[in-house]
């Protein structure tokens, strides 16, 4: 899969699982449901920030949307809310929270 229709892919899953219409989903990160059925059916590629746009409105960060493997819902849930934690956090807070991390990671 190119990595274009993958993104749109994902956003598509995203948006479903979420239960949103192409025009609620359209009206909660600023485009037209025009412009998010020309993402959904692979048509273009969206914009750098469409992609931030998108990430706020599901809690996620943009590698979310690049990865091949199923998106599952209550793992996007989780991600959001660890996402949401880690926003207030100080940065000596997030390098010591990026170590235990690492651990998970051998």
């Amino acid at each position: 899969m190119d990595f274009q229709k993958l993104v749109n892919s994902n956003i598509k899953k995203l948006k479903l699982e979420k239960g949103l219409t192409q025009e609620q989903f359209a009206e909660r990160i600023g485009k037209s449901a025009r412009a998010i059925s020309k993402i959904e059916c692979n048509y273009v590629m969206p914009s750098a920030q469409t992609i931030n746009n998108i990430c706020k409105e599901f809690g996620i960060l943009p590698d979310v949307l690049c990865r091949s493997t199923t998106i599952n819902k209550s793992k996007v849930e989780v991600l959001r809310l660890i996402n949401s934690i880690l926003e207030k956090l100080s940065l000596v807070q997030l390098k010591q929270i990026l170590e235990i991390i690492k651990t998970f990671d051998k």
